[in-house]
């Protein structure tokens, strides 16, 4: 939903795009965890040229490109059939495997600083070594293993990307391959596959995977997982994937489980580099670029699609590299053309910032973070540092509030455990002085009858209320809860309760479910405050609560219930009864404490879903007067039958709609005739 948000946000100042007097034809942002969305930041990126020729090499299908340790740039050209290898600084080009490669597509350069390159024509990936004289020698070949169970005959290789990591073993992309990149030795021997993608978790999909058998799923049902589309190297050697489809990326360790991945990311990258400050950087087939920090938060996000030949956005972009000075370049095989970017002083600023974070400096970083936050106080990673260096300097409170602005549980996690336990220490004396003077009225109130004295005024006023018919209906919920039969049969049979307390009964639920959703500590609240919507809350509560009770009531006058629609209303509404107590004491369990005593929280909850559930059980079975599994049958009817009014109502408001345009266009149509 935020990513169909944002597209349609750019698309709509897509038109409005003008170049300014800075050159940059397009709005930045950046996404904010605190109000869930995407806000409008400063330029991170200004385009800077546009360039096709390089000496006498002009480029024609330009698929990849990357940089050496010396800002050497290699691109490769599909129909040249060339790496076109470029030296920015003294504007010299040459290039590599001319009459071996045909249709190269990727291109990388390894730690070793030889030069690999997948062909999609020849069907093989190669390696390159420099020279002493600035040529390059062809010392290793990868192609299709032979007598491998990994590959039949029949099997497809069609390289299209290539890496390496920090050992040198070499990754192939193959197009459409479902099992992941092919790995090599770098002496050419395959051995196995790497960093395919998993079938996703599905209700179908499991369903399938217990009735069906794997070439079934594979060929009725087309249960198979997405091919990797496009690879990277961090400067680790862990190996990064995209997926078309797939949000974003995944950054993998050694032992092929993901390490990384991005808080959020366009489903259609079409490649990713990372840069000199463990950014990584993507780049959409729509021309969005997208810098994410090493923790896979949302740096910025610019460009876009070119309709009007308009530099710094794209028609057909197909790879993106940075350099060491964290200019960005991009190929468009649509123009046949490199666009270079140069960082603005705000994306030099968030940069050095990042390098002081990374290599754990969190107290020196705290200065360039608060200069990010004066230009931008929603930047997520900003707020992160901030939590960080306070938390380094032990200054937890402080820590707290940018944590929280975060949203970083396990930061927020920590440093609450540090407050607390300050509290805990310095209240010693006071905590002993409650508990002497909880066992002094203990004492008192045994023998020295001083529950009296206090709870006189509690008694008085309860004398005075206890006779009226409100009062006794809402304390009967209570008597209820420990007696579920005798009570549900009160409400039944002795008209213990009331449509006007069962109604307060479940406005206090919904009170409780609203005090819960805001109030709950974050760190057991996924919900953001800015975010919560009281009309979807009241449809959320109110409208399956409505659906229950009537389809109950409907269900059961057919299937020999005998209980009246009051009879369910009002037992419907005490049944939360359990939630009403449990939810306004969760949250307050909530706020002290952390991650590590987040079993306390889940254990609270579950014991209010299951009294809940419970009473509502109780309930059916008692007012209608059935047996258990009668109860049960009527409950999954109920459900169903839920469902399907709900189903008929929208059909309804559907026929509804058009029956309403159809008398919109007769007046219209009379009107424009008269």
């Amino acid at each position: 939903m935020k990513k169909l948000l944002l597209i349609v946000i750019l698309m709509m100042t897509l038109p409005l795009f003008v170049v300014e007097a800075n050159g940059v034809p397009y709005l930045t942002f950046t996404y904010s965890s605190t109000n869930g969305r995407f806000v409008y930041t400063q330029d991170a990126y200004i385009p800077l040229s546009r360039k096709q020729t390089f000496e006498d090499i002009t480029l024609d299908n330009p698929q990849d490109i990357t940089f050496d340790e010396h800002d050497i740039m290699y691109i490769a050209d599909r129909d040249l059939g060339i790496i076109l290898v470029y030296d920015e600084i003294n504007q010299t080009t040459k290039t590599i495997g001319e009459g071996i490669l045909e249709g190269p597509t990727g291109v990388h350069v390894g730690f070793d600083g030889h030069v690999y390159v997948a062909d999609f024509i020849t069907k093989k990936a190669y390696q390159f070594a420099p020279n002493n004289d600035d040529t390059y020698n062809l010392v290793q070949t990868y192609e299709k293993p032979l007598n491998s169970p990994f590959f039949s005959d029949d099997d497809p290789f069609d390289p299209t990307k290539i890496t390496t990591d920090n050992a040198n073993n070499v990754y192939v992309l193959l197009a459409g391959n479902i099992n992941g990149l092919a790995q090599y030795k770098n002496d050419g021997t395959f051995f196995g596959y790497f960093g395919g993608n998993s079938i996703p978790a599905s209700w179908q999909n499991t369903v399938t995977f217990l009735f069906f058998d794997e070439e079934t799923r594979r060929n009725l049902f087309q249960i198979i997982p997405d091919p990797v589309y496009n690879i990277a190297t961090d400067q680790d050697g862990l190996i990064l994937t995209t997926t078309k489809g797939l949000d974003g990326y995944l950054k993998l360790n050694i032992a092929n489980f993901v390490l990384n991945r991005s808080v959020w990311g366009f489903d259609n990258n079409e490649d990713l580099f990372v840069g000199p400050y463990e950014t990584i950087f993507s780049v959409t087939s729509e021309g969005y670029i997208v810098e994410y920090g090493p923790d896979g938060s949302v740096l910025f996000i610019f460009s876009g699609t070119d309709t009007s030949n308009i530099q710094g956005l794209f028609q057909g972009p197909t790879s993106i590299a940075v350099n060491s000075k964290s200019q960005i370049y991009v190929l468009d095989n649509q123009t046949a053309s490199l666009q270079v970017f140069v960082p603005t002083s705000f994306a030099n600023l968030v940069h050095s910032a990042i390098e002081l974070y990374q290599d754990g400096r969190y107290v020196e970083a705290l200065e360039p973070w608060q200069q990010v936050l004066e230009q931008n106080a929603l930047f997520d990673l900003a707020n992160q540092g901030l939590g960080d260096a306070y938390f380094a300097e032990m200054n937890y409170e402080e820590a707290l509030y940018y944590y929280e602005v975060a949203r970083n549980q396990q930061g927020y996690s920590d440093a609450f455990w540090e407050v607390r336990n300050d509290v805990l220490l310095n209240s010693g004396a006071f905590i002993i002085v409650f508990l002497f003077v909880v066992l002094l009225f203990s004492i008192g109130g045994k023998y020295l009858k001083l529950n009296d004295i206090l709870l006189k005024p509690v008694k008085v006023v309860n004398e005075k209320i206890k006779d009226y018919k409100l009062i006794k209906e809402l304390k009967f919920g209570f008597y209820l809860m420990t007696h579920p039969v005798d009570g549900y049969y009160g409400i039944k049979r002795e008209n213990k309760a009331s449509y006007l307390s069962a109604t307060i009964y479940f406005l206090l639920f919904f009170i409780m479910y609203l005090i819960f959703i805001f109030e709950t500590n974050f760190l057991f609240n996924p919900l953001i405050r800015s975010q919560i919507d009281i009309f979807e809350q009241i449809i959320s509560i109110f409208l399956p609560y409505i659906l229950f009770v009537l389809a109950n009531y409907l269900v059961c006058s057919i299937r020999d219930g005998e209980g009246s629609f009051k009879d369910v209303f009002v037992a419907t509404s005490y049944s939360l009864l359990p939630a009403i107590i449990g939810l306004p004491l969760m949250t307050l369990i909530s706020q002290g404490l952390t991650l590590n005593e987040a079993f306390l929280f889940d254990f609270g909850m579950l014991v209010i879903y299951v009294l809940t559930g419970f009473y509502l059980v109780m309930m059916v079975k008692e007012i209608h007067y059935y047996e258990m599994k009668a109860t049960v049958g009527n409950i999954l009817i109920t459900i169903f039958t839920a469902i399907m009014i709900l189903v008929v109502v929208f059909i309804v408001y559907l026929l509804l709609g058009e029956v309403v345009q159809l008398f919109l266009d007769i007046i219209r149509e009379v009107t424009v005739r008269g």
